[in-house]
């Protein structure tokens, strides 16, 4: 099936571009907390950055209304522009003082984010056929995070060797090159014009109507809860990985690309093989094996010894990609075409805001109880929720042939 849609042209203009987009943000994102912790000495002023990228989901309605009012490709090549030129604005900071402008230009990036992953799943809602979708984002998910065994590395090369404006002119040119892959495709199937049906009643109505569709979806809500209580303590991951690294292993801020990497690999593996292990077995057992990966990853990580770090970075990366991927593929497979944006937003708002609040709360508890406890605390929660999930997993396992013909023609008599 991942060859059925390389051989697309569009697909393959729209993965290349993609791929200019996803090295430039993981690049720059982790440089960004580096940059931090090294311009003011402080892991509290790093772990804001990844604060401000995740309450950017607060906007996330209006966004989603965005997405599905305008043609999708051509939002996502405004989109692009516009960061192509904020992010150059971090050529003028030199000092402490002017870290504000580094924190507003962090937040536009989130907000610029969530337009890309909304516009991105409308579009390929509009390119696809339904069985597609899960191959697609695997091998999205899979292109992303091989980026982040490349992105890192790159990152924090350029960054010690040229400093941050090296790195804010490479990530200026990938939005660039992005937007130049999204014009050049052909005649793409888009957003045409919205069906009434999503775009009843008053404006508030119209915002709140991808969070009503996912409310009142069971399948959807379930995954959606349940990636909710999971990434809401692993929210203070982002701060207590900082203290990991520099109390329990002692080792350099920079360490925390290499593990980016060892993580990365493992997300490359595991987007390759989440389309065809959601054909077969279904969106919940997918993500079952995630959210259990990922309890036992930050388990070993807890151990703070680099070969326990090592493996639960690889494990993590392993698991990451099953429940992002299970959670959108089941969104857009069980979401009208005109509604697909607001849904989209709707299931990150209600996952991203408690792990945004999660972000500002590790900053306070990390002093209080320490890097290990909330890696152990965060490893449980994720193995609770990944057992909890298991009794309904038949729920979205696909029927076999026999199956469906039996469905169709009745039992015998």
């Amino acid at each position: 099936m991942r060859a059925v849609i390389l051989r697309e042209r569009n697909m393959r203009l729209l993965l290349a571009g993609q791929a200019f987009n996803m090295f430039g943000s993981t690049m720059m994102i982790i440089v960004l907390a580096i940059w931090m912790k090294d311009l003011t000495g402080s892991t509290g002023a790093a772990g804001l950055i990844f604060l401000l990228l995740a309450i950017a989901v607060l906007l996330s309605p209006l966004t989603g209304l965005l997405v599905d009012r305008v043609p999708r490709r051509w939002l996502l090549v405004a989109n692009d522009g516009t960061m192509g030129l904020l992010i150059l604005l971090l050529l003028t900071v030199d000092d402490v003082a002017e870290v504000w402008l580094v924190y507003v230009v962090t937040f536009l990036y989130g907000c610029s984010g969530q337009i890309y992953r909304a516009a991105r799943g409308g579009l390929l809602h509009s390119m696809l056929p339904d069985d597609s979708l899960g191959d697609a984002n695997g091998v999205l998910s899979s292109l992303g995070q091989g980026m982040r065994v490349i992105g890192p590395v790159v990152g924090a090369a350029l960054y010690t060797t040229r400093g941050i404006e090296a790195i804010v002119i490479v990530d200026a040119v990938t939005f660039v090159l992005s937007a130049v892959s999204l014009t050049l495709l052909r005649q793409p199937q888009d957003l045409t014009s919205p069906n009434a049906a999503g775009d009843r009643g008053s404006f508030a109505a119209q915002v709140a109507a991808g969070a009503r569709h996912v409310a009142g979806n069971p399948i959807i809500r379930r995954l959606v809860l349940a990636s909710a209580i999971a990434f809401c303590g692993a929210g203070m991951i982002n701060v207590a990985l900082f203290s990991l690294v520099s109390e329990g292993l002692q080792r350099p801020t920079a360490t925390i690309g290499f593990l980016g990497g060892i993580q990365g690999a493992g997300s490359v593996l595991a987007g390759l093989l989440v389309g065809s292990a959601m054909r077969r077995y279904g969106e919940y057992t997918v993500a079952c094996v995630g959210f259990l990966l990922n309890g036992v990853g930050l388990a070993a990580s807890s151990t703070a010894t680099l070969v326990g770090v090592a493996i639960g970075a690889a494990l993590v990366g392993l698991g990451l990609p099953l429940i992002l991927v299970a959670q959108v593929t089941l969104v857009q497979r069980r979401t009208p075409a005109d509604l697909q944006g607001r849904a989209i937003m709707a299931s990150e708002a209600i996952i991203n805001t408690p792990y945004a609040v999660a972000i500002g709360a590790g900053t306070i508890v990390i002093g209080v109880f320490g890097y290990r406890a909330i890696y152990l605390a965060v490893a449980a929660t994720f193995t609770l929720v990944g057992l909890a999930l298991l009794p309904v997993r038949a729920r979205t396992r696909p029927r076999r042939p026999v199956e469906a013909q039996v469905s169709a023609v009745g039992p015998r008599p």
